[in-house]
């Protein structure tokens, strides 16, 4: 009876998950998909390694995309000042230019070839600039913001469908390619996860 009670306490707290409440999947396997998702990794190659269903892997990035936009309104200077690059005047330029980018549709075509409805494409996209500006290290830039803007809505036209983001760092004056773009997105949504999870 003992070993029966202790499996069961086993089993909760391995479901009880910090950063995604009322959840059915583990802390351990959020987090494994966070990791995913921030590394840009498909469904196809996640669903192995996390053991975890391709629909429920896609529900998570789904979700994580829109926590993605919140973080940016919430947090602007996270993720390279992403959230106040976005909220200047001249970002909608850059968002048309991402949306009509080879780069972009490639990332689109392999990670969200259909889309349920027009919010979810602006989501996608955004999450794509947060992707940008996490890929580059702009703060020794010599341009005005709306020259830079510009430039890097030129920059993301150009770029071939595997190019790296970083790319765009050698057509900006002063900007450099992040050392850690992929970590620096799996902590800051981490940490802005854990912090909503705990001010509940």
């Amino acid at each position: 009876m003992g070993t029966v009670r202790k499996q069961k306490r086993a089993r909760k707290s391995a479901l009880k998950n910090r950063y995604c409440a009322g959840a059915k999947l583990s802390e351990h396997k959020f987090l494994r998909i966070l990791r995913g998702f921030a590394e840009g990794m498909t469904l196809s190659a996640l669903e192995p390694m996390t053991h975890t269903s391709g629909k429920t892997i896609r529900a998570t990035y789904r979700a994580l995309r829109e926590r993605l936009v919140e973080v940016i309104h919430a947090q602007p200077l996270m993720f390279g000042a992403a959230g106040t690059y976005l909220a200047h005047p001249d970002a909608p330029a850059l968002l048309t230019a991402i949306r009509s980018s080879a780069v972009f549709r490639r990332y689109r075509k392999l990670h969200a070839p259909r889309m349920k409805d027009a919010r979810e494409e602006q989501i996608f996209v955004l999450e794509f600039a947060v992707r940008l500006f996490s890929a580059l290290d702009l703060r020794k830039v010599s341009l005005g913001l709306e020259d830079m803007l510009g430039s890097l809505a030129q920059g993301i036209r150009a770029l071939k469908p595997r190019d790296p983001l970083e790319n765009l760092a050698n057509g900006i004056p002063g900007a450099r390619p992040h050392g850690h773009p992929q970590l620096q997105l799996y902590e800051g949504i981490r940490r802005h996860l854990l912090e909503r999870g705990n001010s509940r």
